[in-house]
């Protein structure tokens, strides 16, 4: 497939399934981290502060943001209007019902606060603009330039402590997270993200060059390492998300790109592109998986790779038994609904 001629394109699951497993592992506290962290050695300290940092999950949740934009512009890039009724029933319906299932299970365990439901209020709401957005006849990179404005007023205004912070190096009401500005206003934070993903929509198509492997490893490399130094001014050095990652998203941009490109003319992997369907229950309940299996098996050392292999197996099964069907029904739901528009 590629992305010109094809409904789906190459590559975008497969990254889905690794942005997912980041925000895992950055969740699934390391007990290899817990135990050079305490060692009375200076270098094996070190070395757990170290690899406390090599994932950043709120990182992989931006780059979630870039792809959800591009992933609901692209079937309609070329259009001048498209069905809104059917198009927010499949939407909210795909969304909703896990988040629904998945956060009664949640709360019924008392453990609804650890599902990452911030981003997902966030994805809903752009969603339910997007129609309005669509309608505005002005080009979508003036709209990411309005909005990315409007971000960073609304981190300089809201986000003042941790400015101050920021310039005399302590904690005066510091807060690390992006989401500190909770849900009504996060999503117009992380809009200018999920509008990069629009952009990227409309210009794919018309991108012609290729990518190599060399280069592609590069951005990846590239990609990673930022996401890392990002963390590590957040938390050492009163460098707060809020003021990061949405330049952070621009980075992404460019290497979703490059990645689209590259798959134009390599193969991907079945495997990572399979698992990149489920990638949203494993994001959406990995954390509850965590704390059904701790019922039942030890945390440490020696079951950390089977805690996240039996968490993967989990959400697969909660993608069969809801994922899935929710995502069928909200196809069914919007077919009806087109098909009796007179």
């Amino acid at each position: 497939m590629t992305a010109t001629k094809s409904r789906w394109i190459n590559g975008i699951d497969s990254i889905r399934f690794f942005l997912a497993l980041i925000v895992l592992l950055s969740h699934f506290r390391d007990p290899f981290v817990l135990l050079l962290k305490g060692s009375s050695v200076k270098p094996l300290q070190y070395m757990g502060v170290a690899i406390n940092h090599l994932y950043f999950g709120v990182a992989a949740v931006i780059a979630f943001f870039v792809i959800s934009g591009f992933v609901i512009h692209y079937p309609n890039r070329n259009k001048d209007h498209f069905d809104v009724l059917p198009f927010l029933l499949r939407r909210w319906l795909r969304i909703g019902l896990p988040l629904l299932v998945v956060g009664l299970v949640a709360n019924h365990f008392n453990y609804y606060d650890h599902i990452p439901v911030w981003s997902l209020y966030c994805e809903l709401i752009y969603y339910t603009i997007y129609p309005v957005l669509f309608s505005i006849k002005t080009s979508w990179k003036s709209k990411f330039i309005i909005a990315f404005v409007l971000s960073i007023f609304a981190a300089a205004f809201f986000g003042r402590d941790n400015f101050q912070s920021l310039l005399l190096q302590q904690q005066l009401n510091y807060n690390i997270n992006y989401w500190q500005l909770g849900t009504s206003l996060t999503w117009l934070i992380g809009l200018p993200c999920w509008l990069l993903g629009v952009m990227l929509a409309e210009k794919i198509d018309k991108v012609d060059y290729t990518v190599s492997v060399a280069t592609i490893w590069k951005y990846r490399v590239l990609v990673y390492l930022c996401s890392v130094l990002i963390f590590v001014l957040a938390a050492h050095l009163y460098v707060s998300c809020l003021f990061t990652l949405n330049f952070y998203a621009l980075l992404l941009y460019v290497w979703i790109e490059k990645e689209i490109v590259y798959y134009r003319t390599h193969k991907v992997s079945r495997l990572f592109e399979y698992g990149g369907k489920f990638s949203y229950s494993i994001y959406l309940g990995h954390e509850l998986c965590f704390i059904m299996l701790s019922a039942f098996i030890a945390y440490n050392g020696y079951t950390y790779l089977l805690f996240i292999l039996l968490s993967l197996v989990i959400s697969y099964v909660i993608y069969l038994l809801v994922e899935y069907p929710s995502h069928k029904l909200a196809q069914k739901v919007a077919a009806l609904l087109a098909a009796k528009k007179p």
